[in-house]
């Protein structure tokens, strides 16, 4: 006889559920293993943290108050699971399946969701409370003010389908919104202040303008119209730094938006560099030179630092969520004069965890 789908399985223990994902992990490397098979079933209060569990199936599976930080979970589904109260902080969940899933009181702070689907859905079995589990009305990115909203803060939800989801009391402070879809969504008591809202349909967001305070739009006219203008300033300043201050210019680009230089900066000779509270999101520097650059209050968030050279930069205030890092040179800088010039990462808003594979990086 066939177990019935619609009835949740018994709790694992956690020295039980270590094994099964330990499985999941060899299964995922090819060296035997066995994919886990955790839909429908209980684990409240149980760590998955620190793991890789790339397309696992937990639907329908109740995790109120688990823990999955820093875990690796893209492509995953998550179809109607309660998640209810978890960790959820710096996880990997980018194409996952969260359609009807509830998120009341969960934390996702600096997770990354990119194109992950967050619409609501319809789950057929019942809770142990008797309750419907799922079903329209009770599902979505639910984050009911009585439960506590959804703290989204600071992730990367670059094209997240919100589809009729609820979202009541959700914070998007500082996240990457970039090409979301919030149609039919509902998003009584949101905040989404100095969130990225770039490619995203404002008539369907349908919110305050006080939620919408600090928020970064699409690129203005009058910015992509000083295209030539920065690129001719940092023409210059390669110049200068060629000649050794013998023609050209040492550039100049505090305050300015950037974005209109798209990949223009990859690779790029800039050392010392005036950037302070440019506005650089998701810009990429990689392989660049860029020794001794003041980039105080600069927004950064998404930029690719990766591979560049960042010996002796000012990070001071800056929004660097989501940067990455890895392989970046960030020790000190030693100037013509013997003494020595350190990373500044004071005040900057970044996360251990982006640079863990640059040389020579240390938390703020």
């Amino acid at each position: 006889m066939l177990p019935d789908p619609k009835k949740k399985k018994p709790r694992p223990t956690q020295q039980e559920l270590n094994a099964i994902l330990r499985e999941h992990e060899r299964y995922l490397s090819y060296a035997g293993g066995l994919r886990a098979q955790l839909a429908h079933t209980t684990l409240d209060g149980l760590n998955l943290a620190n793991r890789r569990l790339t397309e696992i199936d937990m639907s329908g599976t109740s995790l109120v108050g688990a823990s999955r930080y820093g875990s690796n979970l893209d492509r995953a589904s998550f179809y109607c699971a309660d998640l209810r109260d978890a960790d959820l902080r710096f996880t990997k969940l980018s194409r996952a399946y969260l359609r009807g899933a509830s998120f009341k009181g969960a934390m996702l702070n600096f997770s990354v969701l990119d194109n992950a689907d967050m619409r609501s859905g319809r789950m057929m079995y019942v809770g142990t409370d008797k309750s419907p589990v799922g079903q329209d009305g009770s599902a979505g990115a639910d984050g009911a003010a009585k439960s506590g909203g959804v703290d989204f803060s600071n992730c990367s939800m670059k094209g997240v389908s919100f589809g009729n989801a609820k979202l009541d009391g959700a914070n998007f402070t500082g996240a990457l919104l970039h090409g979301a879809n919030f149609k039919n969504a509902q998003l009584t008591n949101a905040v989404f202040a100095g969130a990225v809202l770039t490619g995203v349909n404002m008539v369907d967001l349908n919110v305050s303008a006080e939620s919408l305070a600090g928020c970064v739009r699409d690129i203005t006219p009058e910015a992509a119209a000083k295209f030539d203008e920065l690129k001719t300033r940092l023409e210059n300043h390669q110049q200068w730094l060629t000649t050794q201050g013998g023609e050209g210019r040492l550039a100049v680009m505090d305050g300015e938006d950037l974005r209109p230089l798209a990949k223009f900066l990859v690779g790029r000779r800039m050392t010392a560099l005036s950037a302070r509270n440019v506005t650089a999101i998701e810009l990429d520097f990689s392989g660049s030179e860029l020794q001794a650059v003041k980039f105080d209050g600069a927004d950064l968030r998404g930029a690719n630092f990766s591979k560049a050279d960042l010996r002796g930069a000012c990070f001071k205030g800056a929004k660097l969520a989501h940067a990455n890092f890895d392989g970046a040179n960030m020790t000190a800088l030693t100037l013509a004069n013997g003494s020595t010039l350190a990373v500044d990462l004071d005040g900057a808003e970044v996360a251990k965890e982006q640079l863990d594979k640059a040389a020579g990086a240390s938390s703020p």
